[in-house]
């Protein structure tokens, strides 16, 4: 087992677990040949200008295993299976013709997603719910259902075709048929050798697969777009990139509730009148938090735990990513991780590829006598329990660290939290984009919010509201709550973008939480200053911090509600990857559909005659008229055999005990 893909004798790396035909425990065409000569497959040779098309399939198997086995018992064969936990066997060597998809073998890769497409032919340690659901949807002409796809074949997927356009050139810049709606087709193309990746049903009028549970644009985004994703998924709830832009926002809900609801964490207040810059998620102690899109770490600290407070520990990410045809920065700042092992045996990678780097400072500087030291470079800093200055780059979804626990509630202990924000240095967005509400209207350094466009949300009082602007009106922490159990409020909340001050910063000012506004008392100061002590290891942002990231000098930064800010440019930026990575192609309906059905039937019986490759028809259950029904295949339904094409896929075989 390694990770690279084989062609001829070189090696391709994939980034993700394969098995090989040459490993012990793979599984070879090439070994089943010797039993069936003539059969599986076209020894090749250089084709990589020849090579054009990838197309999916699904097995209809419970295993990857039962499929090799099927399609070497038909005479066919495929490049690669990829099984239900993401591992990838390349069963042929890339440089060979499969025989996978009649008359487009010569100048595509085969794929195999493993999936039975029933719920009952899942193996026992696998639920409906892992592969998301049951899916259904108009193919070819008829009506289908199936299982969807686990997270680790998309994954696996996504790692393979970005491998193979680094090989084949017409694969580099992958492209997948999509209609006048944005949308890749689901019928066969009027154009079979459309260059790019296709399903089996894109060239073949009698074929389904990938089916009805495939997401194309979660394959597209990750092979041509910017993939961005939660740093942590709450129970029970879907991920950012597990969800098509159509169910982007529904699918956020709960994570905006989650936000919203007990006692602090919330955007853009906390419940102290101060500007709260991220939101709290509360999630079990040692949760694994990743990274919500590709960056660079430039901040980090690792350090352990403040006596009653929970844990100061944070990463901070810097993203460049270009995003509906624009260049955007931005940080995303994730709070009260838990502390880590340190060193090269680190169980977190960008820590450990922070280690061995070579170019780090053996030693801290010799000269600081300050109280509080600053941020430094190198992971000495790390070791010193200090802000280190990072410069490691990490992927999203990457492993970045384990929740830790904060004190929310005054009266009760720490818990499981973790604190996420995005800050930029400048709006993310143009003045006509009108999505987010900018809120600029409190530009000095104490942290006590004093924007009128945030307090008209909590009274519609002229003096309340006025006082709340001076500094001067008290408001209490269940009057701070209220407008979160608002719908209309908690929306309108969302979806600010404010520029003000943070936590974060070394030289912010705290003394207006305790009564510095309007009428300033010397007393203050000293609350302010016990209070600043007390949180002292929580602030991450000094003045080495701001030369090394390229924050604001001011400390004023633009802060929007992570959720809403990456649910948004999850959106924006799959329409853009669809449309990209998409070619506008027709496909073929009516009377053109059932030509092209007839013709590919007897495509296939001439395969078969001259390969022996068995495309004997059986019965299977398809859907027909759905009516509703959460799960379709447990309703008795009609034999397609009439209609003669919605059969097992590759060879059509019965599915057996694997």
């Amino acid at each position: 087992m390694g990770r690279v893909l084989l062609y001829g004798s070189k090696t391709i790396p994939v980034g993700v677990e394969v098995v090989t035909f040459k490993d012990p425990n793979g599984l070879s065409f090439r070994a089943a040949r010797e039993e069936s000569p003539d059969k599986l497959y076209f020894a090749g040779s250089d084709r990589r200008a020849s090579i054009d098309q990838v197309i999916l399939h699904h097995d209809g198997m419970k295993t990857a295993a039962g499929c090799f086995r099927v399609l070497k018992n038909r005479g066919l064969s495929t490049h690669l299976i990829i099984e239900a936990d993401g591992t990838i066997y390349q069963t042929l060597d890339l440089g060979f013709v499969a025989f996978h998809a009649a008359g487009r073998n010569s100048g595509s890769i085969g794929v195999d997603l493993n999936n039975p497409i029933r719920p009952d032919r899942l193996p026992r340690s696998q639920s409906a719910a892992s592969r998301g659901g049951v899916a259904r949807g108009r193919i070819n002409g008829s009506t289908v259902a199936s299982l969807g796809y686990t997270g680790a074949q998309y994954e696996s997927l996504i790692a393979v075709l970005r491998a193979l356009g680094g090989v084949f050139p017409e694969l580099a810049n992958l492209t997948a048929p999509v209609g006048d709606d944005g949308k890749v087709l689901t019928n066969v193309l009027d154009d079979p050798g459309f260059k790019g990746l296709v399903g089996h049903l894109h060239v073949s009028a009698t074929k389904w697969d990938p089916g009805p549970g495939f997401d194309w644009e979660r394959v597209l985004i990750g092979v041509r777009g910017t993939r961005l994703l939660y740093p942590v998924k709450l129970p029970g709830a879907l991920n950012l990139n597990e969800v098509p832009r159509t169910r982007a926002l529904a699918n956020a809900e709960q994570y905006f509730r989650a936000t919203e609801t007990g006692p602090g964490g919330f955007f853009p207040l906390g419940i102290n009148q101060g500007w709260h810059t991220g939101v709290h998620l509360r999630v079990d102690r040692g949760t694994e938090i990743y990274a919500p899109a590709d960056g660079v770490v430039v901040a980090a600290r690792l350090e352990g735990e403040v006596e009653e407070l929970g844990s100061p520990n944070v990463v901070v990410i810097k993203h460049e990513l270009p995003i509906a045809e624009r260049e955007r920065t931005f940080f995303s700042v994730v709070m009260h991780l838990e502390q880590v092992e340190l060193g090269s045996n680190s169980p977190i990678p960008w820590v450990r590829r922070f280690y061995k780097d070579p170019n780090m400072p053996g030693a801290l500087p010799s000269n600081e006598t300050v109280l509080y030291p600053p941020a430094a470079k190198g992971h000495v800093a790390l070791r010193d329990k200090r802000v280190a200055l990072v410069e490691t780059e990490v992927k999203a979804g990457e492993l970045i660290g384990y929740s830790g626990r904060f004190k929310l509630d005054p009266e009760q202990p720490p818990i499981g939290t973790v604190d996420f924000a995005i800050i930029a240095a400048k709006p993310l967005f143009d003045p006509s984009d009108l999505t987010f509400e900018k809120v600029d209207d409190d530009d000095d350094d104490d942290i006590l919010c004093n924007s009128r466009q945030v307090w008209k949300r909590f009274t519609d009082d002229p003096e309340e509201l006025q006082g709340l602007v001076e500094g001067g009106f008290p408001m209490s922490p269940a009057e701070i709550r209220a407008p979160y159990k608002n719908e209309i409020k908690a929306v309108e909340l969302r979806w600010m973008a404010a520029r003000h001050v943070t936590e974060y910063w070394s030289r912010t000012r705290f003394g207006g939480l305790f009564g510095g506004g309007v009428d300033f008392e010397w007393f203050v100061e000293d609350e302010a200053k016990a209070y600043l002590d007390r949180i002292r290891k929580f602030l991450w942002w000094d003045d080495a911090v701001t030369e090394h990231v390229g924050l604001p000098a001011d400390g004023l930064v633009w802060a929007y509600h992570p959720i809403a800010l990456a649910t948004y440019l999850m959106v924006i930026e799959s329409r853009r990857a669809v449309e990209q990575a998409g070619s506008k192609a027709i496909a073929l309906e009516g009377d053109e559909l059932e030509a092209r059905r007839a013709r590919d039937r007897r495509e296939e019986a001439d395969f078969a005659e001259r390969f022996g490759a068995s495309t004997d028809h059986i019965k299977y259950q398809a859907v027909e008229d759905i009516g509703g029904q959460e799960n379709p295949f447990d309703q008795e339904q009609e034999d397609p055999e009439r209609e003669g094409w919605l059969r097992w896929e590759q060879g059509e075989w019965e599915p057996d005990s694997d």
